[in-house]
């Protein structure tokens, strides 16, 4: 039976690139469709649109405020906590008209990691908190998502997190980005 709620990975294996895989692919069938008559071209798109890591930008395409104070306009995915053990939004934005965001997990490479609680709010759709502390005692603060979560083109997202302490994190997302080439292609400061 498969899992009904969120776990994460240590590591991706063969079931997990299998499911993030499916949500790619997903969000390919439905780009096809939304924005025909242009088709998927791959990783180095020439043409139509393709793939790409997840970068702050595709999150939060007008606007680095909010994506956390602590950011600037760099890929710097920081986040600034004010106050700890309270539950602050951390990234909240709508997605651009050419871009699908795929979560794949999450990351935190400070050197003593202390956000405990993530919570996504995608498209209407509030996901269960899920609780991240099992992933600092792993070799990297890395942990994959048992079950992606697709943020399509012009949508609201907000993701909340709780921490333990006060101050600068240098927490992330992992994932994918499914976006028309000039949105690949632009450069950001």
């Amino acid at each position: 039976m498969p899992l009904q709620y969120q776990v994460f990975y240590r590591q991706m294996d063969a079931k997990g690139d299998a499911i993030v895989a499916a949500a790619v692919s997903q969000a390919i069938a439905d780009a096809e469709k939304l924005w025909q008559p242009e088709t998927f071209d791959g990783v180095f798109s020439t043409k139509g649109f393709g793939v790409a890591r997840l970068e702050k930008w595709y999150m939060a395409p007008n606007s680095t405020a909010a994506m956390g104070s602590a950011c600037g306009p760099s890929n710097d995915w920081a986040v600034s906590i004010t106050t700890a053990y309270t539950w602050e939004t951390i990234y909240t934005a709508t997605t651009s008209d050419d871009v699908y965001c795929i979560i794949t997990g999450v990351f935190n490479y400070d050197a003593t990691p202390d956000i405990t609680h993530l919570k996504i709010t995608a498209d209407g759709v509030e996901y269960p908190t899920m609780n991240i502390e099992e992933i600092y005692g792993w070799d990297i603060a890395v942990a994959y998502m048992s079950h992606p979560i697709i943020i399509r083109p012009q949508k609201n997202y907000r993701i909340e997190c709780k921490a333990k302490t006060a101050g600068r994190k240098a927490f992330g997302l992992l994932g994918y980005a499914i976006a028309r080439r000039s949105k690949l292609i632009q450069r950001i400061a």
